[in-house]
């Protein structure tokens, strides 16, 4: 128990790290780019820096009904625009076939069947799906303090070929601590059945250490506290990946603290196939 209590010195827990750290370094006007992340993507665009590309917003319950939904591509990332914690995030794969949707979803009222996407676990969603989830968006049911706001789709990125023995269906990405323009800390979260096919521990996903000087990844954990070796069903080892553009992808981090003006900022950073 003494040996646990010396070593927990060593760690930083949540309360410290916003106490000593978020808040003094992080001003509320720096702070604001991070809670918005539409208003974040355009700082970050302006400043030439690679973001996902929005597809469209929902920002009222009006233009939800207006909605042009045969717009949508096949596969596309829903988002609120405050939310936290990976919550509200839906994402889908692929679009149904309508000739397979017949004896399962029926007609809507002009005759034609209605448009369906799938799931990162095999599921559906239909448009009526997805107009309650921005409804419940628009609702704020998501967002950090519960007020309303703005619901929107963004281009879903596609899977490197290095990641996909390690990832499922979703893309990985990875975290990076910056403080006062030094990367300190870095993980690569996979996405699992669990998380429903997110990179997001708190709903399952895995997070696997980045030696910060190499590039190559350490120990794992899945959730909040399970250490790992193997990759779950499997005998892949977690440690040993080596991250591609890994020099790239540090300068890209200590970049977006920059353009942000948060003194103590973590970056998210996936690579995209394409």
């Amino acid at each position: 128990m003494i040996s646990f209590l010396k070593s927990s010195r060593k760690i930083l827990g949540m309360n410290a790290r916003n106490l000593q750290f978020i808040r003094p370094n992080n001003l509320r006007r720096a702070r604001r780019l991070a809670d918005d992340k539409l208003f974040s993507k355009r700082v970050l665009k302006k400043a030439e820096l690679p973001v996902p590309n929005v597809i469209a917003k929902i920002k009222s319950f009006e233009e939800l009904e207006n909605f042009d939904w045969g717009a949508l591509p096949d596969s596309w990332v829903l988002k609120p625009n405050r939310g936290f914690g990976g919550e509200g995030i839906l994402v889908v794969y692929g679009k149904k076939k309508p000739a397979r949707d017949a004896s399962r979803l029926g007609r809507d009222a002009g005759g034609s069947l209605p448009d369906t996407w799938i799931k990162a676990d095999s599921s559906l969603v239909t448009i009526e799906d997805i107009k309650t989830h921005v409804q419940n968006i628009l609702d704020g049911s998501f967002s950090l303090a519960g007020v309303p706001d703005i619901a929107f789709f963004e281009e879903r990125l596609k899977l490197l070929k290095l990641f996909k023995p390690y990832s499922f269906k979703g893309v990985p990405d990875i975290r990076i601590i910056v403080y006062n323009k030094v990367p300190v800390m870095a993980m690569l979260r996979l996405p699992t059945r669990e998380s429903d096919g997110k990179a997001n521990l708190q709903q399952g996903a895995i997070g696997v250490g980045i030696d910060l000087a190499t590039g190559v990844t350490t120990t794992a954990v899945q959730g909040k506290n399970k250490v790992i070796e193997y990759l779950p069903g499997t005998r892949l080892l977690l440690s040993g990946i080596r991250i591609p553009y890994w020099k790239d992808i540090l300068t890209l981090a200590v970049r977006a603290q920059e353009i942000s003006k948060l003194g103590f900022l973590g970056a998210d950073v996936a690579i995209d196939r394409d």
